[in-house]
């Protein structure tokens, strides 16, 4: 028996050109470095090889070796702890009561605190960074899933439109590879959200196809897709996700009770919003205010933090060649279009122009004839009474 591929998905081309862009977005660091600090849950979990973490008192919370908490025993050092110092150490200042040299050394030994001791230290929460350039065996938890938010407004057509497709595309993938789950929404006007969530059946392939080929249109209301996602944080499998905002900056201001939901999220669940705008940054068609009041959260600390970053500001995107020449604008586009819209006018007034020029041609009378007005000439009283 063959197979027969009529109407699967080997059928539609709609990944073909995204993927080979998703392939070169994957090579980005900025974007490996955004994904991995998605999701919550850097605590408590089993030990395994980890990026290491420092004290940072604007981060957020994360795990540190500490002597302040003795959970376990890991070797012998030296210290000047009487409390885990080795029996040998505490033979030496017995010993001092009758021999003064035993004496002088043990002190000698805690003044350099040089007592050969116990190794024991545990783990302690603190507020850290995480260094993805240096790995330790160290308890880790397994990062929350991510909960995407994808404009598809009519201001995202274009080179937008592809690079946000594309940044959609490789954070699913991405996901999956480190065993989290992703979940997409994309909006444009009210009520107007489409869900999406990569599995490993057909119809979820189907799904991201469709999403995929489908051309951006509409308005920016953000109120539908916080809802939702505040919804899937009430869901124990969604409880430590973060949310990822893919948007030109151009948003409408949620509702009132909308922030305050999300503002009471970001207090109590730790939930934080992270924006990504798409656009040319010499070239800012909007303010995007509205988006950063969305990613704005307060530390422990009191300070605030703004998670917002601009694709065309990595350097990453900079020194590449393809990506950093894109025409987010469409500025040679707009002006084509623009010349050809020209010409078109051009051509109907010409159009027009010859028309009229025609119709007062024929309005003319023409050699050895008469006009109108002589052919159909009223005849005098006198030329009457003579046929009479």
């Amino acid at each position: 028996a063959g197979f027969d591929l009529s109407g699967s998905i080997w059928k539609r081309a709609g990944w073909n050109s995204l993927d080979a862009l998703r392939a070169k977005l994957e090579d980005l660091k900025e974007l490996r470095d955004l994904v991995r600090s998605l999701g919550r849950g850097g605590g408590w979990g089993p030990l395994r090889r980890a990026p290491i973490q420092y004290l940072d008192m604007s981060g957020r919370q994360g795990l540190l070796r500490t002597v302040l908490e003795a959970q376990e025993t890991r070797g012998l050092t030296r210290s000047d702890d009487i409390s885990r110092m080795l029996p040998a150490e505490a033979a030496h200042l017995s010993r001092g009561r009758t021999v003064r040299s035993s004496k002088l050394l043990f002190y000698a030994r805690l003044a350099e605190k040089a007592l050969q001791s116990y190794e024991r230290d545990g783990w302690s929460e603190f507020p850290t960074r995480i260094s993805h350039d240096r790995r330790e065996v160290r308890p880790t938890a397994d990062r929350g899933p991510i909960l995407l938010c994808v404009d598809t407004s009519g201001s995202m057509r274009g080179a937008r439109e592809t690079i946000a497709k594309a940044l959609a595309l490789e954070c699913m993938r991405a996901a999956r590879e480190q065993e989290r789950d992703c979940y997409v929404f994309a909006f444009s006007g009210p009520s107007e959200v489409r869900e999406l969530e990569l599995n490993s059946d057909m119809k979820s392939v189907n799904n991201l196809l469709d999403f995929i080929e489908t051309v951006f249109n509409g308005g920016s209301d953000f109120n539908e897709p916080v809802r939702r996602c505040l919804d899937r944080l009430s869901d124990a499998k969604w409880a430590n996700s973060d949310i990822l905002l893919v948007s030109d900056g151009e948003l409408r201001q949620p509702g009132s009770e909308v922030m305050r939901k999300l503002s009471g999220a970001k207090d109590k669940l730790s939930l934080r919003m992270h924006g990504l705008i798409i656009g040319s940054p010499e070239k800012k068609r909007a303010d995007p205010a509205v988006l950063r009041g969305l990613c704005t959260s307060t530390l422990p600390n009191g300070k605030t933090e703004l998670l917002v970053t601009e694709f065309s500001s990595w350097a990453s995107v900079q020194a590449d060649d393809q990506l950093g020449a894109i025409d987010y604008d469409d500025l040679e586009g707009n002006a084509r279009r623009r010349l050809a819209g020209l010409k078109r006018e051009a051509d109907r007034q010409a159009e027009i122009r010859r028309r009229r020029s025609g119709m007062r041609g024929s309005s003319k009378p023409k050699a050895g004839g008469t006009t109108p007005n002589e052919e159909f000439k009223m005849p005098t009283a006198r030329e009457g009474r003579q046929k009479s």
